[in-house]
């Protein structure tokens, strides 16, 4: 009983573990480099970039660097956030014309530089539904939790081998 106790907490640590890693490069280190996490709730851009995808924009991307084929962020009138695809480009008037990747047309309205959020520099697949899933059940908060208590409750290294 005390070795599948042992494996249960080891399992638990490495599981705690992966997932802070996890947490500081999906949204921490990110951030740090002045990018920002959307997840992807449309099918506009499939199939390069799938719905409940993670995308990274970074603003620190001058609009003026921004070329056909890229992909942007950039916020409509009503403060939507959309990524699409640089179909066209005018530097002179400062603005583009994009498309999602699955629709037919281009999008009706050019996109001003001013409205421009963020260049995608990449994408994890997937990823935005576990994201989602862990703010809506406030799962983080108890993996945290958790793992304090479990090392409280379990002391490691030197200090668990005196005890025993």
């Amino acid at each position: 009983m005390r070795k599948m106790i042992r494996y249960a907490e080891y399992g638990l640590r490495i599981l705690l573990t992966l997932t802070g890693i996890a947490g500081v490069l999906l949204f921490i280190f990110p951030r740090v480099a002045g990018c920002t996490p959307r997840i992807v709730v449309s099918g506009s851009m499939e199939p390069a970039v799938p719905v409940g995808s993670i995308t990274y924009t970074c603003s620190n991307i001058p609009p003026e660097q921004i070329e056909t084929g890229d992909v942007i962020a950039y916020k409509l009138k009503n403060g939507i956030a959309v990524l699409h695809r640089v179909v066209k480009k005018d530097a002179e008037k400062e603005i583009w014309v994009t498309q999602g990747d699955a629709n037919e047309t281009e999008d009706p309205a050019a996109v001003s530089y001013g409205q421009y959020l963020g260049k995608m520099v990449f994408h994890v697949p997937y990823a935005g539904y576990v994201a989602n899933w862990l703010q809506k059940k406030k799962i983080l908060f108890l993996a945290v939790a958790a793992a304090v208590l479990l090392l409280i409750v379990h002391p490691t290294g030197e200090e668990r081998r005196q005890i025993t």
